[in-house]
């Protein structure tokens, strides 16, 4: 057995020197810090009973008696009783003292845990996607479009999982866009036809007052303007009150404010006699934590009012405004700047994941010629038009990582 003494600056370091001189099969004897530093005491070829063997080696050992040469039991006169002999205790050898790696190495080390746990699935998401180019091509042709048009991974299974394994041909290369318009949830009718109260919500920069003048304008074409009344919740982006009392005017329909200190519901009853109200709450952040106030004061109106969500096409997250906006129970979702957008699959794939019918789209700025009912089918076609004129490519190490497992494992590899 050969003990070591070993001093680097980070435990880090010095197991590395110990595998280095010693090799993998060393034991940690002990470790503390030093200035500057650990220091390790290390040993390979360690061996217990050898180690206990080199300590008796090193222990002071009681000489044995002298033989008496009187019978067994007798004792000279003036001799003092001889003390029993004693057999030397049995030296121990203490277990090696546990390894303290400071939080600094534990946290690379799951860092480096991670990195390869990221390679592993890497390369096990390259292994099972070329098992499924071989054994299942039309599938994969599919999958492929539906990465084209940007939906998200769960949703593109799904539909691909819907195709006809003899579907080939022309007719195939239309299940796709097919097989999305029948997912996409469209409300029924016209809402904003109905009247009652309306009430838009969103995160900022979406286009909710743009789209609240589209909506008073749709609704004055069947109704008379003093029927509509526009009320603003924004009392805290700049020139947000400005531009809604704008549309008023060109419409000619009374704008009213509720501050933050003021009854919702109270202003609601004293425009009463109008048909429709159209409430513009204000913009924020789905992040923002006065968020939760407006909410609360939506949610005391209760059924008396029908929000909308507004999301834009091209929002980097629309499922996370989705899920922000949920608590106000929203009955329809407005889709807004696709004209802006590069794609629309990442929203359509939103709504359909929370089963939320899309009621109206918007793509420009005219008042009201850009604002259209949805469609599903349109819907479908501009995803997949937006999808040809993408510059954007998708390789095969994408389409792995994204189609070959998935949140409840590995995608089964049979037809």
């Amino acid at each position: 057995m050969k003990i070591k003494r070993f001093v680097a600056g980070s435990m880090r370091e010095a197991i590395r020197l110990v595998r280095e001189e010693q090799g993998p099969e060393a034991v940690i004897l002990s470790n503390r810090r030093v200035p500057g530093g650990v220091e390790v005491v290390a040993a390979t070829d360690y061996d217990a009973a050898l180690a206990q063997q080199a300590l008796r080696q090193h222990l002071p050992v009681e000489p044995p008696p002298k033989p008496n040469p009187q019978k067994p039991g007798a004792q000279k006169p003036g001799q003092q009783a001889q003390a029993p002999l004693r057999r030397p205790a049995e030296p121990t050898v203490a277990a090696p003292a546990p390894v303290q790696v400071p939080n600094s190495e534990i946290a690379l080390m799951q860092h480096e845990l991670g990195n390869m746990r990221r390679l592993l699935e890497e390369q096990l998401s390259g292994l099972f996607w070329n098992e499924m180019k071989r054994t299942q091509p039309r599938r994969v042709a599919m999958l492929r479009v539906l990465a084209f048009l940007g939906l998200d991974a769960d949703l593109a299974r799904s539909i691909a999982e819907e195709v006809p394994p003899q579907a080939d041909g022309a007719p195939a290369a239309f299940l796709p866009q097919g097989l999305l318009a029948r997912r996409i949830p469209i409300a029924a009718e016209d809402p904003i036809l109905e009247g009652g109260v309306v009430s838009l919500v969103g995160p900022t920069g979406v286009g909710k007052t743009t789209t609240i003048a589209k909506l008073a304008a749709r609704f004055i074409q069947h109704n008379r303007p003093r029927d509509v009344a526009l009320v603003t919740m924004d009392h805290y982006r700049i020139g947000a009150q400005e531009q809604l009392y704008g549309y008023g005017r060109l419409l000619g329909v009374p704008v009213h404010n509720v501050a933050p200190d003021q009854d919702l519901g109270a202003m609601l009853n004293r425009l009463g006699d109008h048909r429709l109200v159209l409430i513009d709450s204000a913009g924020m952040s789905q992040r923002d934590g006065t968020l939760a106030q407006q909410i609360e004061r939506l949610q005391k109106l209760g059924s008396r009012v029908r929000n909308h969500v507004v999301i834009a096409a091209d929002s980097g997250n629309p499922d996370d405004v989705l899920r922000r906006f949920a608590p106000v129970k929203p009955v329809a979702c407005i889709l807004t700047k696709l004209d802006e957008a590069s794609s629309i699959g990442a929203a359509l794939s939103a709504v359909i994941r929370h089963a939320l019918p899309l009621s109206y789209v918007a793509h420009g700025q005219r008042v009201p010629e850009d604002l259209h009912l949805a469609h599903a089918d349109r819907l479908a076609l501009c995803a997949a038009r937006m999808a040809r004129t993408s510059p954007k490519s998708i390789d095969d190490e994408s389409l792995s990582l994204r189609f070959a497992t998935s949140n409840s494992g590995s995608l089964p590899l049979h037809a």
